[in-house]
C-alpha cells in the first residue's frame, strides 16, 4: 500500500470514545554506524519490491558473514569488505542472479547501491534497535467501535530512528481511513505512531498505540478525531517475509 495522495472519506456523525494515550519514548540512537546488526523495510531486489530483511554478523575472528531474507527464502550473503568504521559493507547474494552490493551505513539506516548486474534501483533497509523496528509493509486487520465491525488493514511504514512516515488504510464501508502516518516512537515493546488523513480542506488526527507481539506482528487500540465525533477501535498486522 503506497499512495501519493492520501485522504478521508467519513461522515461527520461518526461517535468516539477518545482516551488519552501514553506515548513511548525513543532512546538516543548511537553516534557511529555499526555494519552488525539486522535491517529490514521496502527493499527492491531483482528490480521488485518486497518485505526484505537482512542481517550481518561479526565473529571472534573478524570474519563478517550474513543472510537476506525475501520473497518467502532466505539465502547467504557474503561480505566481501567492511571499513574500519563501519560506514560501508560490499556484500554478495545469490538468487536466481547473483547481486554484487555496495551498503552505506549510518546510525538508522542501509542505503543499498546494487553493482551488479546493472541497472538495478537504489533502496534502504532501517537499523532494528532493541529487536524491534516497524518499517516494511504490514498486512491486518482493524476493528471500528462505531459500526461495530471489523475490515481488512493496511499499513505501510518507513521508521528510522526517531523519524517515521508511511501510510495507513482501512474501509469500512460506511466511511474510508486512508491517512499519512507523520510521526511515532517506540519504547521496547512499546509502538504508537500518529498523523492526519486529510479530507475536503481539514486534517482529522488519527493515532495507535500498541506493542510488538514479536518482531513481525503488532496490535492495540487506534482512535481518529473528527469535527463532533470520531471514531476508534483495535487493530493487528502482521510484516511477512
Amino acid at each position: 500500500m503506497r499512495y501519493a495522495q492520501y485522504g478521508l472519506v467519513l461522515l461527520l456523525c461518526l461517535a468516539a470514545v477518545i482516551g488519552c494515550k501514553k506515548t513511548p519514548t525513543d532512546s538516543g540512537e548511537p553516534e557511529a554506524p555499526q555494519a552488525a546488526g539486522t535491517f529490514v523495510g521496502w527493499g527492491r531486489p531483482g528490480g521488485t519490491g518486497y518485505n526484505m530483511r537482512m542481517e550481518i554478523t561479526e565473529a571472534d575472528s573478524a570474519d563478517w558473514a550474513g543472510t537476506v531474507e525475501y520473497a518467502g527464502s532466505t539465502v547467504p550473503m557474503t561480505i566481501t569488505s567492511v571499513t574500519t568504521n563501519e560506514d560501508s559493507v560490499r556484500f554478495e547474494f545469490t538468487r536466481a542472479s547473483t547481486y554484487r552490493c555496495l551498503g552505506v551505513v549510518s546510525n538508522v539506516a542501509m542505503t543499498i547501491f546494487v553493482l551488479e548486474p546493472s541497472g538495478q534501483p537504489t533502496y534502504t533497509l532501517s537499523k532494528v534497535r532493541g529487536g524491534y523496528n516497524l518499517s516494511g509493509d504490514w498486512d491486518g486487520w482493524m476493528f471500528s467501535q462505531f459500526l461495530n465491525t471489523t475490515q481488512d488493514a493496511d499499513l505501510f511504514v518507513t521508521h528510522q530512528g526517531t523519524l517515521y512516515s508511511g501510510s495507513v488504510e482501512s474501509s469500512f464501508g460506511f466511511y474510508t481511513l486512508l491517512g499519512n502516518v507523520a510521526a511515532g516512537a517506540q519504547d521496547g515493546t512499546g509502538i504508537s505512531f500518529w498523523g492526519t488523513a486529510p479530507y475536503d480542506g481539514h486534517d482529522y488526527p488519527f493515532r495507535f498505540d500498541g506493542n510488538f507481539i514479536n518482531s513481525d506482528s503488532v496490535n492495540g487500540t487506534w482512535q481518529l478525531d473528527v469535527t463532533g465525533g470520531g471514531d476508534a477501535g483495535t487493530f493487528a498486522f502482521a510484516r511477512r517475509f
